[in-house]
């Protein structure tokens, strides 16, 4: 199987050539039209037009909450504008000319981890992903959860207020790229938009300020997977996205826990948590898995109809079995 690969961002899109064994041929980054939904669904549709003679599909992760198999967008994450509420595999079908896959971009993530990644020998298991906002995917008995309305695992969502609830007391905004840097601007007394990077760099290099700010991000990401660990009771956590490639936050996650410990009254389980495999790949790599076994399903159902029709033809020959059918 040889895929053209597209993982939809808030601001660009990457893609890449995927072929069997995870042999990745080609990678680059697109930016997309996105004035409204016709501009959209061309501009990618152009973007596909190059390679689309060469590939069996096109496999998308996309934000927003979607079924995958109908390709139905309830919402659709940064594009919410103009995707909301429709069936959007339908139109880029019908522009791309080639079978196609939808899926959202945690769950793309989950996949990959899934498919190849850290939890490919775990039977239950959480993906988070930590960006701008934080994406998440359920594992439960070696499958993704989409749920009944496909929110499961839409971390950003949940609130870490009681007091009140806004976009400011949502996980996705307590535990992501602004508040962290929020939280090192307003220690630094600096306005200056630093990177994760930036400030990782600043805590190892021995910024106590920066050591401080980082230390109450982690803590309060530790509360949430400390949640977690008890709602749903994973053999791992594996996270993802920029950050999750420091090992300086490993370090930060173990002391929270300590901490968190010598606190709590009752401390059920510490998490165990690794980090994701693929990191910038993850998405395309499981939009890959994700249209393979979509795809699978749909060839065993066609396979197993037209097995049933052979079925009955010869049984409605069969003079014996008159009186059955």
């Amino acid at each position: 199987m040889k895929l053209l690969c597209i993982d939809v961002g808030g601001t660009s899109v990457k893609h890449s050539i995927i072929e069997s064994g995870l042999n990745i041929c080609e990678k680059g980054i697109y930016n997309p039209d996105s004035e409204n939904l016709d501009s959209y669904v061309e501009s990618l549709g152009q973007l596909c037009d190059r390679y689309i003679g060469s590939v069996d599909g096109v496999a998308f992760s996309m934000p927003g909450i979607v079924d995958p198999k109908s390709g139905y967008f309830y919402t659709g994450g940064a594009y919410d504008r103009f995707i909301h509420e429709i069936n959007l595999k339908d139109l880029l079908e019908k522009r791309i000319g080639k079978p196609i896959s939808v899926e959202n971009d945690a769950k793309a993530a989950g996949y990959a981890e899934l498919g190849y990644g850290a939890l490919k020998n775990v039977k239950d298991g959480i993906v988070i992903t930590l960006g701008h906002a934080v994406g998440g995917c359920l594992i439960y008995n070696h499958e993704v959860v989409h749920g009944r309305h496909f929110s499961a695992g839409e971390l950003s969502f949940i609130n870490t207020d009681y007091h009140y609830a806004d976009f400011e007391t949502s996980l996705g905004y307590r535990c992501g790229a602004d508040c962290l840097r929020k939280r090192v601007q307003e220690k630094l007394g600096s306005d200056i938009e630093y990177k994760g990077y930036e400030i990782f760099a600043m805590a190892n290099d021995g910024n106590e300020k920066v050591l401080e700010a980082l230390k109450e991000f982690v803590y309060e990401l530790c509360v949430q997977l400390y949640n977690l660990q008890i709602v749903f009771d994973p053999e791992l956590i594996a996270l993802g996205g920029g950050i999750s490639a420091q090992k300086l936050l490993y370090e930060l996650i173990d002391e929270c826990f300590l901490e968190m410990k010598g606190r709590m009254r009752f401390f059920v389980r510490k998490p165990q948590i690794v980090p994701c495999a693929f990191g910038n790949d993850a998405n395309m790599i499981g939009a890959y898995h994700s249209f393979c076994l979509l795809h699978k399903d749909e060839e065993f159902k066609e396979k197993r109809g037209k097995a049933n029709i052979i079925k009955k033809v010869r049984i409605k020959d069969d003079p014996d079995m008159k009186g059955y059918i």
